[in-house]
């Protein structure tokens, strides 16, 4: 099995580094997304046997005028003796004079391999109206001279291999995307692609270490990165910090308020600023509530 998985994650590297085309990233950035998984990876609601209901808002680069500015919330449930999982996600991004709001729907497959070791298969279809207030604008170009509105479809998907303290996924959750309508200045949608991998180590009954490392890229532009490790004390509380390749430090807090309810608080903060004048740095406020049917069903904890 050590194997398997050693070689199941050199393919999965292998498949990530040949992918090399750039542009700007323009899905959005979280900080918590190792907390929030299925925004990245389809497949990651069949690594959870729990229904769950999670709400991220982020302001980022606070005091830059027309910085982005997020709301998420997703929600996923696993259908009773399928093995199967069905989501589906809200997203509403503004940036400067553009703004859009996504619907998206997931399902996934877990596979069993043995008695520890799963697969998983994630697939999503989505659709997103994007939007430019060119009346804030001023410019006598008419191209901007009004405001415009068009819409998108997108697929993508998902594959998990994990254990109950392990995992390792690769995910284009925007793979291709396809234009509805005519409109003219369309953004040109370019592929996302994500390799993510974490562990869970057991320290003592107390104290519980898991690292994370997540590869992003998308079509046209080089490779970005985040590391990250959380600490879990009592279970009860998480204490985590980032190092993001744009040179980002980041500090998380999360706090199991309840066996159900989860809070998460992170601050970014860059060790190298171009935005001279403005703070810039970033918040990002995580709720996550997970359901017991039924009262003799235990919500287990949750640790990816």
């Amino acid at each position: 099995m050590r194997n398997f998985i050693i070689k199941t994650g050199s393919i999965l590297v292998l498949c990530c580094c040949c992918i090399t085309k750039v542009f700007a990233q323009q899905e959005p950035i979280y900080s918590q997304y190792m907390f929030n998984g299925m925004m990245i990876n389809p497949a990651y609601p069949s690594m959870d046997e729990s229904s769950s209901l999670t709400a991220v808002g982020r302001n980022q680069w606070v005091g830059v005028e027309g910085a982005p500015k997020t709301l998420t919330a997703s929600f996923y449930t696993p259908i009773k003796a399928t093995n199967t999982s069905f989501g589906v996600s809200l997203v509403n991004e503004k940036i400067t004079v553009n703004s859009q709001t996504q619907v998206n729907f997931n399902v996934s497959q877990r596979v069993k391999l043995n008695e520890k070791t799963y697969i998983a298969l994630g697939l999503k279809g989505g659709m997103a109206q994007f939007r430019e207030d060119n009346s804030q604008l001023s410019t006598t170009d008419p191209v901007f001279a009004q405001n415009q509105s068009y819409w998108k479809t997108d697929v993508g998907f998902g594959l998990m291999l994990f254990t109950d303290h392990f995992f390792i996924g690769i995910s284009s959750p925007t793979f291709q995307s396809f234009d509805l309508g005519g409109k003219v200045n369309k953004v040109e949608a370019k592929a996302h692609y994500y390799l993510q991998t974490g562990y869970l180590w057991t320290i003592n009954d107390n104290v519980k270490v898991k690292p994370n490392i997540l590869l992003r890229q998308v079509t046209g532009n080089g490779f970005a990165y985040d590391i990250n490790t959380n600490v879990l004390l009592k279970n009860l509380i998480w204490l985590g910090a980032s190092w993001r390749s744009e040179k980002t430090l980041t500090g998380i807090v999360q706090v199991q308020a309840t066996k159900n309810l989860q809070i998460g608080y992170s601050y970014d903060t860059p060790m190298q600023s171009n935005l001279k004048g403005a703070q810039s740095v970033s918040h990002e406020l995580m709720v996550n509530y997970r359901f017991a049917w039924s009262k003799w069903k235990v919500v287990a904890p949750r640790y990816f």
